[in-house]
C-alpha cells in the first residue's frame, strides 16, 4: 500500500520538473527609451537603449541623437532593433520618415520631433543663448516640470514623474502624438 502513494508522489515530482523545464522563461528584451532629464550631451532629454526583464528596467545605455536615429531607422545594428526595421515608419512618426512614394526612399538624417521633447518639460527654453535671448516657448504649464494635468497625459506613455523613462512602443507613440497639432494643443492648454 505504501508503494501507491510513493509512486504517485514520484510521478508528481517528475511531472512538475518536466513542466518547469519546458516552460519558457521570460527573456530580457532591449527597447529604445527616453527621459526628459538633461543628458551629458547638452540635450534637454536623454535617449537610451534599455534592457527590460519582466517589466522592469534592469539596464540602460545612453545614446547620442545620431546613434538613436540611425538605430531606430535600422541603418545601424541595435539590440533594440535587431530586425533593422524603420521604427519611425512602423509607429507613424511622420516627421521622421520620408513619404512612402518618395523616389529617394532613403533615410532622413534627423528626427525634428526630437527638437520638441524639451517643450514637454519646460515653459521656455531653459538655456540662455549667446546673445542672451531664449530659443522659444515650451508647452509646459510650469517653469521646469509639466503641470499635474500634463503629467496625467504623460502617464499614458509610462511617465509618472518628469524624469522617468518612456520606453518601447510608448516612446514611439509619444513621438508620433507630438506631431499632431490637436495633441499639442491639448497638452498645452487642455480642451
Amino acid at each position: 500500500m505504501a508503494r501507491g502513494p510513493l509512486r504517485l508522489l514520484a510521478l508528481l515530482i517528475v511531472a512538475g520538473l518536466w513542466l518547469r523545464a519546458s516552460s519558457v522563461r521570460a527573456q530580457a528584451v532591449h527597447v529604445f527609451g527616453m527621459s526628459l532629464a538633461t543628458g551629458q550631451n547638452g540635450q534637454l532629454f536623454t535617449l537610451f537603449v534599455v534592457k527590460v526583464h519582466e517589466g522592469q528596467v534592469i539596464e540602460s545605455t545612453p545614446l547620442s541623437r545620431e546613434q538613436f536615429i540611425r538605430q531606430a531607422q535600422g541603418r545601424t545594428f541595435s539590440k533594440a532593433n535587431p530586425d533593422a526595421e524603420d521604427l519611425f515608419r512602423k509607429y507613424g512618426v511622420a516627421a521622421c520618415t520620408l513619404p512612402e512614394d518618395s523616389a529617394a526612399m532613403g533615410y532622413l538624417t534627423d528626427c525634428p520631433t526630437l527638437d520638441n521633447l524639451w517643450k514637454l518639460r519646460f515653459w521656455e527654453y531653459p538655456l540662455a543663448m549667446v546673445s542672451g535671448e531664449r530659443m522659444g516657448k515650451g508647452w509646459s504649464e510650469k517653469p521646469t516640470v509639466p503641470g499635474d494635468r500634463q503629467m496625467l497625459l504623460l502617464n499614458g506613455y509610462g511617465i509618472e514623474h518628469p524624469t522617468d523613462l518612456c520606453i518601447g512602443e510608448d516612446f514611439f507613440r509619444l513621438l508620433r502624438d507630438m506631431g499632431d497639432p490637436d495633441w499639442v494643443s491639448n497638452y498645452r492648454q487642455g480642451y
